[in-house]
């Protein structure tokens, strides 16, 4: 079978199952896998895969392979993201690779990796795959089935919780992987945990598990209401993206959260460097500004968010998705869970509710992320004739796509590196301001590209 060029994105690798990421698929990528790991020195790995229903079958056939091309497996079975990544960090190879779709339709799959405590790129891995891995003798392909209690009473050695002080929390899995872990987290941390979609089903039956998405969130609010609970937290389908909606059913956009988490990190860290990707508001670079701390923006995702640490050490990192990144009293990958621990820590030792902690925040007038169907083909290239032709008068950023910055706000437009969509938010100092720039910025996306369809979903 030939691989598909297009599959190896710049974070990781994604495709359809089976048309495009098959066993046989991935048994190739896995001898490319194990070029690099063995370029890097590495001779074994963890494997993971998420609860997706080709999961498994592609487990098998990346450890199969792997171990034929003379790497030792670690198969830690159905885990999330972060957990992976997890059981990487406390090895010795420092090495992971996971077999997720994330927040992809449910018949995409792929492959996160972290080899020698480094992030690779999918296309990285493709350049690999040129090359033939010579078969050995198979090496030894273990089963580690304690992983997810070793993270879970590593997290409870790190955050305790005042025990007077009862949270009421409500979990959506949304029958992501995340149901393997969250429930049993957020209970032994002390919490009153109310449990929604904890199942795992790939046939993603409630809804999808994307909470970056408003209409994902719906039976979140709802439960949250009736419960009356202090709180409401949503994973995607790996657990490496957090959501949050507060106890008066609101949304809280993620770099709203890590307003809160920079004002907390950088009290005892003055001069610490916090990472948010270009998605994020001028109001976060403000905020850790204010507090004493250094901004720093990066391109949106994981790879780069994860490189960036690497270079600056930074104490915290986050972008608009979700993912979120702490590296003071935790190991610097992007947990859903933990950044949920996180925020109850925070309700925990305030004498304010989240309602009440996200008031004192700026007022925010934005959009959420928007999104224009196009395909994976073109993507790029609509976003660079936009960034070349754009005559809209305002300062450029052009380290993510095109981010303009005018005197009342700013437009970004940029291609998803995981899915067929162009990236969109907005910004302004009043809903005046917001709306006016939005207008502008669409108009001359239209202007350039009139044979787009630019509908906004």
């Amino acid at each position: 079978m030939k691989l598909i060029k297009s599959i190896f994105r710049e974070y990781d690798i994604r495709g359809t199952y089976p048309e495009e990421i098959n066993e046989d698929s991935i048994s190739k990528i896995a001898q490319a896998i194990a070029l690099k790991c063995k370029e890097e020195g590495v001779l074994d790995i963890s494997v993971g895969r998420d609860g997706r229903l080709s999961g498994k079958t592609l487990l098998n056939a990346m450890c199969d392979s792997l171990s034929r091309s003379g790497i030792s497996v670690t198969n830690i079975g159905l885990v999330t993201s972060p957990i992976l990544y997890y059981a990487a960090k406390k090895s010795n190879s420092k090495s992971g690779i996971m077999i997720t779709g994330s927040h992809n339709p449910k018949n995409d799959n792929g492959i996160k990796m972290v080899i020698n405590n480094k992030p690779v790129s999918g296309t990285e891995i493709y350049s690999l795959t040129h090359s033939t891995s010579e078969l050995q003798d198979a090496t030894e392909i273990k089963i580690k089935t304690d992983i997810i209690k070793d993270y879970i009473n590593d997290v409870l050695g790190k955050i305790k919780l005042n025990k007077t002080k009862k949270i009421k929390v409500v979990i959506d899995c949304g029958n992501g992987a995340a149901g393997c872990v969250a429930p049993e987290l957020f209970k032994k941390l002390g919490c009153e945990v109310i449990n929604l979609f904890s199942e795992i089903d790939g046939n993603f039956p409630n809804h999808h598990p994307d909470p970056g998405k408003l209409e994902n969130l719906q039976d979140l609010i709802a439960t949250v209401k009736k419960e009356n609970a202090d709180l409401g937290l949503a994973f995607d389908g790996d657990g490496d993206r957090v959501g949050l909606v507060t106890g008066k059913g609101e949304v809280v956009f993620p770099d709203k959260i890590m307003m809160l988490f920079a004002k907390d990190i950088l009290e005892n860290n003055n001069g610490g460097q916090i990472i948010y990707d270009v998605k994020c508001s001028n109001s976060l670079a403000k905020i850790i500004e204010d507090c004493g701390g250094e901004p720093i923006m990066s391109p949106t995702g994981h790879f780069h968010i994860k490189n960036a640490l690497r270079r600056t050490n930074a104490l915290l990192a986050g972008e608009m998705s979700g993912h979120i990144f702490f590296n003071d009293n935790w190991y610097g990958f992007d947990d859903g869970h933990y950044a949920g621990v996180r925020i109850i820590d925070l309700i925990n030792r305030s004498h304010y509710s989240i309602d009440e902690m996200i008031s004192k925040l700026p007022e925010l007038f934005s959009t959420p992320e928007l999104n224009i169907h196009v395909s994976d083909d073109n993507k790029f290239d609509i976003v660079k004739r936009f960034a070349d032709e754009c005559i809209l008068d305002g300062r450029k950023i052009t380290i993510d796509g095109l981010r303009i910055e005018f005197e009342n706000g700013w437009g970004l437009l940029r291609a998803s590196n995981t899915t067929p969509k162009l990236v969109l938010r907005f910004e302004g100092n009043s809903e005046n301001d917001l709306n006016s720039i939005q207008k502008n910025f669409m108009n001359e996306f239209k202007r350039i590209c009139p044979e787009i369809d630019s509908t906004l979903h």
